[in-house]
Parts: C-alpha cells; sequence; structure tokens
C-alpha cells in the first residue's frame, strides 16, 4: 500500500540529489536579483576570477561565513577555521567593497556541529536522544560564543549577517537537565517529572512552555544584535549593521504561528531587537502551492503580517533553499509579490545534512 510519507521523503532525496547535479548559469540567477548566498565551493578557485566575469551582474550577495559544520570560512580567532577558503573570503569582501557591491555574510548559530559533539552543550529530545547537529538554545556561554562571531564578521565592511539556526527544532525540545530544572519549577513540576505528554494534556503549562523559549531564543538573538552594535563604532558604514534573523515557515509545523511555538520565534519581538527577518519558506515542504489554490491563499494569510512588519519599518526577505533552477526563483518571487516583500534570497543547494534535520523537525522525537 502506497505511504504518503514516503513518497515525500522520495521527492526531497531527488531534488537534493538534483541540485548537487544543476550546471549553475550564474548570470541568469544575478539578472532576477535576489540575495544570492554563496557558498566558497560555488564561487570556485578563486574571488578575483569570478567577480570579474559576474561583478557586473552582482547586486546583492552574501558568502556563507559559518557553516553549519561549525567551521568558519574566514580567519576567525573563536570558531573552527576551514583554511583552504580564509584567502578568498578576504579578497571577496575587498574586491566588492572597491565595487561598491552590497555585501552579506551568513553564519549559522545553534545549527553548529562541532559544538553539538559536547555532551555539555547538546540539544536533548523529549524522549531522552540528543540531536548531533544542533545546540540547546538555552546557553549563555553560547550566546557569548556567537556574540564573539558577530563581531568578528562585523569587523568587515559588510552590510549585514544573515542569521540561520536561531530557535529550538520544535515542540519538543529542548528537555536537557539545564532546559528541564530551570523550566519545571516555573510551573510547579518536579523536573524530573517534568514531559512532554504532561504539557499537551495541560494547555496553561504547554503554552508556559512556548512563552519561555521565546524568551530564550530572544535573549540569544539580543546577544548578537548587541555584539552588531560594537562594530558600528569600530567600522565605518553608511547604515548601522543589519542582523537578519532566520523564521522557518511550513504548512506542516503550523506556518507563523508554528514559528513561535515549534522554534521559539516570535516575529513581533525580533522587530523589536533586529528589525528584519528573513522567512525559509517552506523548508520541510518540497513543492510550493499554486496560485489560485487553497493552500496558496492559505499561505498568503500566513505571510498577512508582513505588511504590520514592514509599516512599523522592518524588513523581510523571503528565502528558500535548492533555488538551482531559474523558474523556480520567479516562483519564489510571485509570492514575495503576493505578500507584499521586497526581497528574496535563496542558495542553490539544501544543507548537507538536510534529511537529518527534516526527520528531527517533522518525527515524534
Amino acid at each position: 500500500m502506497p505511504n504518503p510519507q514516503n513518497d515525500l521523503l522520495l521527492l526531497v532525496r531527488t531534488m537534493m540529489g538534483l541540485s548537487k547535479m544543476v550546471k549553475i548559469d550564474f548570470r541568469e540567477f544575478f539578472g532576477k536579483e535576489p540575495l544570492l548566498i554563496l557558498k566558497p565551493e560555488d564561487i570556485g578557485h578563486s574571488a578575483r576570477e569570478f567577480i570579474s566575469v559576474y561583478g557586473s551582474y552582482m547586486h546583492d550577495v552574501a558568502f556563507v561565513a559559518k557553516r553549519a559544520n561549525g567551521y568558519a570560512t574566514y580567519s576567525s580567532r573563536t570558531a573552527p577555521v576551514e583554511p583552504d577558503y580564509t584567502e578568498m573570503f578576504e579578497e571577496w569582501i575587498t574586491l566588492l567593497g572597491k565595487l561598491k557591491i552590497r555585501s552579506a555574510v551568513t553564519m549559522d548559530f545553534y545549527t553548529d556541529k562541532w559544538f553539538a559533539r559536547d555532551p555539555k552543550y547538546q540539544t536533548i529530545s523529549a524522549k531522552g536522544l540528543p540531536v548531533e547537529y544542533q545546540v540547546c538554545p538555552n546557553r549563555e556561554d553560547f550566546w557569548e560564543y556567537g556574540a564573539e562571531i558577530v563581531k568578528e564578521l562585523g569587523s568587515y565592511p559588510i552590510n549585514e549577517i544573515v542569521v540561520f539556526g536561531t530557535g529550538f527544532i520544535q515542540d519538543r525540545f529542548c528537555f536537557c537537565d539545564r532546559c528541564k530544572d530551570e523550566f519545571a519549577p516555573s510551573i510547579g513540576q518536579e523536573p524530573h517529572r517534568l514531559t512532554y505528554e504532561y504539557l499537551v494534556e495541560n494547555p496553561e503549562q504547554h503554552e508556559a512552555w512556548h512563552q519561555w523559549r521565546v524568551e530564550k531564543v530572544n535573549q540569544g538573538i539580543s546577544y548578537l544584535q548587541a555584539a552588531a552594535r560594537e562594530t558600528d563604532d569600530l567600522v565605518d558604514r553608511e547604515e548601522p549593521l543589519k542582523l537578519t534573523i532566520e523564521m522557518p515557515i511550513d504548512p506542516q509545523k503550523g506556518f507563523t504561528e508554528g514559528a513561535r511555538t515549534e522554534n521559539g520565534l516570535d516575529h513581533s519581538k525580533i522587530l523589536e531587537m533586529t528589525g528584519s527577518i528573513l522567512i525559509n519558506l517552506y523548508p520541510w515542504t518540497p513543492l510550493l502551492p499554486r496560485p489560485g489554490t487553497k493552500d496558496y491563499d492559505d499561505l498568503l494569510e500566513a505571510l498577512y503580517f508582513v505588511k504590520e512588519f514592514k509599516r512599523r519599518g522592518g524588513n523581510v526577505t523571503l528565502f528558500r533553499w535548492g533555488m538551482n533552477v531559474p523558474d523556480r526563483v520567479d516562483e519564489l518571487r510571485r509570492i514575495a509579490k503576493d505578500a507584499d516583500i521586497d526581497r528574496i534570497a535563496l542558495t542553490f543547494h539544501f544543507p548537507e545534512d538536510y534529511a537529518a534535520r527534516r526527520e528531527s523537525v517533522l518525527g515524534s522525537a
């Protein structure tokens, strides 16, 4: 008997495989004017050579500066470094500055495989299982670590840092001893008796769980934002360094409300701190809805908050992984236009550990 979930997973894996095989026409993608997020491998052997060929087409571009594996591609004094790419990073940033091309970098925050090896930092599921790619968001020393990364990146003449992996994996995280010891007493429960089943059976406590995790995520973001402001005093920038926070929106996880209850990401709170979000659109659902369908209308309804976010001075970017076919960019642009979102962003590839992430997010961890 056919299994829709297995069929969907097969489609996801097929798309991931194709994303590694497609030859990219950079001119065509730059011509569509997205924020193009490039890995060093996308650029090739030389930043100078890449920019000499495509520089006249480049409008808005980002360099992956800290990967989800935890390693930096620049000369970090804080994070472990991939030395093969540090010279490319320096040359890339220098040349973009000379050509007056808007420059951004990206960093993964809690999605840090290098740190997640350490039991002290691991995030733990409701079943007591650690996740190999994610750090618990309730770690003040890790907020400080992330802030140091922001300071290092902000010391370069860049315009923006896009931060990925800024929240909890899903509602069933985190049940590490630190989180249980801190949260359980706030609802009159003993830490060793705190379970996900108990929270689900008690709606008031469950909502307290959601709100507590929002506060933790906000604390982490506030450390990064404070670090970004520090760098403005050291670097001559026309405008303050923008810190853009990833917020996943997926129909399988409850759209915008799901971002709050599942991941601890509240767009109204992010507006107050950084004023800039990157909506990771349908990160766990392979196909976008078609205009004129109920699913499309549901998506636009979920994105209605964008109007108020922008009215209050915020910036919104619509982002998608694995966009290596130009027609898909047009599809993303159509949704952005209908949702009153001015900028789109994309990567050509899915995260290397995408299948594991998807299983953690959608499974009963």
